[in-house]
């Protein structure tokens, strides 16, 4: 996070370099109007429009991994239910699998005296 944060700062310092070298003023058109702007106006507008989409673009991907990450949550706690009444069931019937032997032992051991 921290190398992110010092990449950004020397990104912005650098847009902020460029923008104060090409001061001069420059003609806008924009749809229907014409207007006239320092260059470093638009350079710094320009910027700060670019880092507002990529930070709603972050947000977007940050909610739906965090979605993701529910829904896969959840699906974990249902497969260790899962898991566990199957353990459960596993040792019911090992239990009656033992009952079962040790009762045909006990019959056939009486029927051998």
């Amino acid at each position: 996070m921290q190398l992110w944060f010092i990449i950004s700062l020397v990104f912005a310092i650098l847009i902020a370099v460029f923008a104060l070298q090409n001061s001069a003023s420059v003609l806008i058109n924009f749809l229907f109007t014409e207007v006239e702007v320092s260059q470093a106006l638009v350079i710094f507008i320009s910027a700060l429009v670019g880092a507002i989409i990529v930070a709603l673009l972050g947000m977007v991907r940050h909610r739906k991994m965090s979605k993701t990450i529910k829904d896969q949550n959840i699906e974990i706690e249902r497969l260790k239910k899962d898991c566990t009444r199957l353990d459960r069931k596993k040792q019911e019937l090992n239990n009656n699998e033992i009952k079962e032997v040790d009762s045909e032992n006990m019959t056939n051991n009486n029927e051998k005296y």
